[in-house]
Formats: C-alpha cells, sequence, structure tokens
C-alpha cells in the first residue's frame, strides 16, 4: 500500500482480465513484460532502463524510502519487516540496501505482482507473504529491527491495534501516513490509549479499481498527527524525526507526513 487515492471505477477489460488471469495460454515469446501483462492494474512503473510497461508511479527510487534508510543506518543483514507492499518496489530498495525481508501483503493480486516483481529484478533475501499483517504481528515470531509501514496506517480500522502490535515486534519503525492535522475538524469518536484520548476520523473509500491501494475493510479511521505522534511516544520511542511529505499529497489533496521512531536505547 503505498498510498494513493486513486480510486477509479474498474474498466469492462479489467473485469476480464481479472477473470481470465489463470486461464489461457501466453502466445508471445517468453518475456518479463509477458508476466506484468498477465496481472492488470499496475500502479508502479520499473526502473527506466529495462524498458518495460506497468504504472506510473516512480516508486522503485522513492526518497521516502531512501530518508528511511538514511535515518535507521546500514541495513547490511538487518531483519526488515514491510507492511503492505502492494508491487514490491519499496522491497527493492531495502534488499538493495542488504536488508533479510518479509513483506506481509494482503491484496491476491498486489501479493502477485510482488511475485512478478522479484522475478523481473531478481533482489534477494525476501520472502512475500499473502495475508493480514496485523494478525502475522500480533501472532508468535521473530523480532525485527525495523518495521516499514508505507501508506497503511490510515487504511486500518484499528489503526492504535496496528501501531501496539508493530510495537512489540520492533524498536525502530518507519510511517509514511495521510492524517489530520486540522485541529477544527470533528472527530467521529475518541478511543482511549494509555493515558491518552486519541481522536479517530471514520473515513470512506468510494469507489475500488483493480489498482485500488486501500484496506481490505471500507471506513477506516484516520488519526491527528499529534496523537500519531503521542501514541509513539506512549509506546517507548524516544527518537522521534518527522518529515513533511516530500513528494506532493496523496491525491493532491491530503496531508501527509513521513515519521522514523526508534527506542534510543536499542541503538547500538
Amino acid at each position: 500500500m503505498i498510498g494513493r487515492n486513486w480510486f477509479r471505477r474498474r474498466t469492462r477489460s479489467e473485469e476480464v482480465a481479472v477473470a481470465s488471469l489463470f486461464s489461457g495460454d501466453e502466445t508471445r515469446a517468453p518475456s518479463h513484460q509477458n508476466a506484468i501483462d498477465a496481472i492488470p492494474g499496475w500502479n508502479c512503473h520499473f526502473p527506466v532502463e529495462l524498458g518495460l510497461t506497468a504504472g506510473r508511479l516512480p516508486a522503485f527510487d522513492d526518497p521516502r524510502i531512501t530518508w528511511c534508510i538514511e535515518r535507521y543506518g546500514d541495513l547490511t543483514g538487518r531483519r526488515v519487516l514491510e507492511l503492505g507492499p502492494l508491487e514490491g518496489a519499496h522491497t527493492y530498495m531495502l534488499a538493495k540496501a542488504g536488508a533479510h525481508i518479509h513483506a506481509v501483503e494482503a491484496n491476491r493480486l498486489a501479493f502477485l505482482k510482488c511475485l512478478v516483481t522479484r522475478e523481473v529484478l531478481d533482489f534477494p533475501d525476501t520472502r512475500f507473504y499473502l495475508g493480514d499483517f496485523v494478525q502475522w504481528l500480533e501472532q508468535a515470531g521473530p523480532r525485527y529491527d525495523l518495521v516499514v509501514a508505507s501508506g497503511v496506517l490510515y487504511h486500518m480500522r484499528e489503526p492504535l491495534r496496528l501501531l501496539r502490535a508493530l510495537s512489540e515486534r520492533a524498536d525502530a519503525i518507519y510511517l509514511w501516513t495521510v492524517m489530520v492535522d486540522d485541529d477544527q475538524l470533528p472527530h467521529t469518536f475518541t478511543q482511549k490509549f494509555e493515558n491518552l484520548d486519541v481522536r479517530l476520523y471514520a473515513r470512506g473509500y468510494g469507489d475500488r479499481s483493480v489498482a485500488f491501494c486501500g484496506g481490505a475493510m471500507d471506513f477506516p479511521n484516520w488519526m491527528h498527527r499529534d496523537d500519531i505522534l503521542a501514541v509513539l511516544a506512549a509506546l517507548g520511542y524516544d527518537d522521534v524525526t518527522v518529515l513533511n511529505d516530500i513528494i506532493g499529497t496523496a491525491g493532491n489533496v491530503l496531508p501527509t507526513f513521513s515519521v522514523f521512531a526508534r527506542r534510543s536505547a536499542s541503538v547500538g
């Protein structure tokens, strides 16, 4: 979930492509483009030097992920969990930086695109898993050096559950998210978290297309910028850096920001 609100109606050709995804044979000579064409609705375009046609987002050289890596430091041999890899573009950047990656994606088409991306770019030390990443975080499993959650928090119906779950598995996290920064905007309800009263703002998606980048459930709950930072502090993240959105806002209308948070006791 890289985080674009491009919600358009699915075209008839896309409907046919999804319905026939696992039927028929490819009659062209083998190529990576054939694999890309087999799955409709791509959002990201591959590195231009490959000469492949997919989506439009330049996510394989995303300054947000570059900033995240710079904030963390050397990722060589580090265990990284990526939530919602979408099409594997950010995964590729993390793998190039030397990380060992688990990436969990709930959308079936997006999961298949991740597998195609790994095949096209041949990046190592990465496993993609299909399923709900909150359940992945809440079940017994390894600790991670870093969790990367770009474009997922604002798609969650229970964002506080996600933040608590990921805090229990990693001492360093990166978030990029849409948030609320208007103190005058009425919130839908308040939820208690530790000693905080956290404001939550219910939002709907509208039309879903085959390229849909959102969550599995409609009406996710957005969080206020100040509340996100307060929750991270309550979870023990005392080394927090905020970067205002450096690539424009989602859909050019929504406030977004990047947050790198670390428990300082974990450094070194």
